[in-house]
């Protein structure tokens, strides 16, 4: 491994050294999976229908979950800089995912091998913790995200939005942003000025 990239590696684990304490050898066996992949604007991280084999951790840039039902898009999410993205459902079950992950800029990313990780996660009790913490994080997001896709009106959708992520407005097209919101452009227009 070329060790001049290893600062490029220094954001994911500032963000794993607050899940668990490490010693020099775990962070030795995590530099052996990792690599940097940069995506132009556009560019699948993964495609539905295929099997995902890699968890990425977001240095710069942006990314959308994607499901298309008869020719349809449908955006379910976002990840921006120091989130993870993957397919936690295609690793776990190894069954083909369901929808495509889509750069919505361009985009560099820290990524390693699922297997390879997920075998990390077993070899000492600090990546056990790690593991477990992502894990706790990624269920209880998903659950806040169904209820809310239940529950909450395009207008509280928008406002959450705004609270907590008013950088999406600038960085994202308008039409994706009401895709995800489940309404249209115009609306979406409306919402802006009458919030502003």
């Amino acid at each position: 491994m070329d060790t001049d990239n290893l600062s490029d590696y220094a954001p994911l684990k500032s963000y794993l050294s607050k899940l668990a304490t490490f010693e020099e050898r775990d962070w030795e066996l995590l530099n052996e999976l990792l690599y940097i992949k940069q995506f132009d604007t556009k560019e699948y991280f993964h495609r539905a229908g295929r099997q995902c084999k890699t968890i990425g951790f977001i240095l710069q840039g942006c990314f959308r979950w994607v499901k298309n039902l008869n020719g349809v898009e449908r955006t379910f999410d976002f990840a921006i800089e120091h989130d993870f993205v993957t397919d936690y459902v295609s690793i776990m079950t190894q069954k083909p995912g369901e929808m495509d992950i889509i750069a919505v800029e361009k985009t560099t990313l820290i990524c390693m091998d699922a297997d390879r990780m997920l075998k990390l996660f077993d070899s000492s009790f600090s990546w056990q913790k790690a593991g477990r913490h992502l894990a706790e994080h990624t269920a209880c997001y998903a659950m806040e995200r169904l209820v809310a896709s239940y529950y909450e009106t395009p207008q509280i959708r928008y406002e959450r939005l705004i609270q907590t992520s008013p950088e999406l407005f600038l960085r994202i097209p308008h039409h994706i942003l009401a895709n995800y919101l489940g309404i249209t452009k115009e609306t979406l227009s409306r919402l802006r000025s009458t919030n502003k």
